[in-house]
């Protein structure tokens, strides 16, 4: 059975369009993104958030600053493979037994979109059930936060923050209206956790919807016939990406590794020496796509 431990959240925010592909499409898109399957929202599988976690640990841990009771006569090797599941890749040797990950992870779910607008060059939007959702996850942390939930009707608005507009907002082509003497909405959690989100509209769930439905990144790809200087044919492609400023989450959580080598704390504590401040994530990384700045949020366990 699932027990609660150790857990904490870690946000992502985009500092280069993510590609986080769902495979090929018989759409317009040929390389769509990973939506979900209930609201369409743009998300990173579990899978891609760990897979990712891992190679950045793999070349980031350094095993000298990491605690001595932490590492139990281990070597880097060991450590990773106690942490995120025994792997051939990681020298596990196929003459031992394999053993299970201790670092659970979710979904990368989506907190706030960027849109263009006459605002600003841009402004972030989010929504009600956005945010109902991130506080039914953190309370799993055992956070109460001053999330402010408020029902949002059709084109209405509202400011969350600290920023000061009233009247119409261009959101790509839609519009949505800030009335005016309407009272802000604050938080100090938004505020401490993604301080980088300093133009945050919450907007009606159908707008919402709109907005992640047709403004993400859709970007042409090519290959050149080196001998005609021409694009190859069969080569042209759609490629979706979440556009650069996006701003996600997810739910880590930490137990002990197999054969108590490493209790909750130990987990956490190598994971948290290796995996700050920047991580990439998704495909393409060869063209710098899929680049996070990266915050830990912390929680509480049983």
């Amino acid at each position: 059975m699932f027990k609660k431990e150790l857990v904490s959240m870690i946000s992502f925010y985009a500092i280069s369009p993510i590609h986080a592909g769902s495979g090929s499409s018989t759409g317009a898109v040929d390389n769509p993104i990973q939506r979900e399957r209930h609201t369409n929202w743009p998300m990173i599988q579990a899978s891609a958030v760990k897979g990712a976690m891992r190679s950045h640990f793999r070349r980031f841990f350094d095993i000298g600053k990491a605690e001595e009771e932490h590492k139990k006569d281990m070597n880097k090797s060991d450590i990773i493979n106690y942490i995120f599941g025994s792997d051939e890749q990681d020298d596990w040797k196929k003459d031992r037994d394999a053993v299970p990950g201790a670092l659970s992870v979710s979904d990368a779910k989506i907190f706030a979109m960027p849109v263009r607008s006459n605002v600003a060059p841009f402004v972030w939007v989010t929504s009600p059930a956005v945010l109902k959702r991130l506080k039914r996850d953190l309370s799993f942390l055992g956070m109460e936060v001053d999330i402010p939930v408020e029902n949002i009707q059709e084109e209405s608005a509202k400011i969350i923050g600290d920023w000061e507009f009233e009247g119409r907002v261009i959101l790509e082509d839609a519009v949505v209206v800030v009335d005016d003497g309407s009272d802000k909405l604050n938080s100090d959690f938004i505020k401490k956790n993604f301080p980088e989100v300093d133009k945050l509209l919450l907007i009606s769930d159908e707008m919402f919807k709109y907005v992640v439905d047709n403004c993400t990144e859709i970007q042409t790809q090519i290959k050149i016939d080196e001998k005609k200087g021409t694009a190859q044919e069969g080569a042209l492609r759609y490629e979706e990406l979440l556009p650069a400023d996006t701003v996600l989450y997810s739910i880590v959580y930490f137990s002990k590794t197999a054969e108590d080598k490493l209790n909750p704390e130990g987990v956490y504590n190598n994971v948290k020496l290796a995996i700050r401040d920047f991580l990439q994530i998704g495909g393409d990384e060869t063209l710098g796509r899929g680049i996070c700045k990266i915050r830990w949020v912390e929680g509480k366990g049983d």
